[in-house]
């Protein structure tokens, strides 16, 4: 099985690629990428979960708005995500439930502050597999 994310070369940020079988596989994958690649992803317990609805003019538009909301909900309400349940997903419109805790950094830790992606060298495409989504996070 392929991981859902693997890591990139790229001088000063980070650069993933991210992959999912379909939409809801791309997103999820995407959430948990970014959120393991800031906490210690085991230790986050599932004790509140909050609904995220999002609209954008296209796929590309709202794979980055999904990533903004995360960070978003992360840096403003300290919601660490341990889990994302798509309910929904067409090309320009998500309904998910993220769950997870508030933020404790003694017993999450702080592996690397990931503050927006990027369009730079940002891509997302269709292929073979399913999906793949490249983006540098900015850090």
């Amino acid at each position: 099985m392929r991981p859902p994310y693997r890591l990139l070369e790229h001088t000063s940020d980070i650069k993933v690629e991210i992959y999912g079988a379909d939409l809801k596989g791309l997103f999820t994958n995407a959430a948990t990428c970014l959120f393991d690649l800031t906490l210690d992803l085991d230790k986050v317990r599932e004790s509140r979960s909050v609904p995220v609805s999002l609209q954008s003019a296209d796929l590309p538009e709202l794979f980055l708005n999904w990533l903004r909301e995360l960070l978003f909900l992360f840096s403003t309400h300290s919601l660490a995500i341990r889990r994302v349940e798509i309910g929904s997903i067409e090309p320009t419109r998500l309904k998910a439930t993220v769950s997870g805790e508030e933020f404790d950094q003694e017993r999450h830790g702080l592996k690397v502050e990931v503050k927006t992606p990027t369009y730079h060298q940002y891509r997302i495409d269709k292929t073979a597999e399913g999906y793949r989504a490249t983006v540098v996070l900015d850090v």
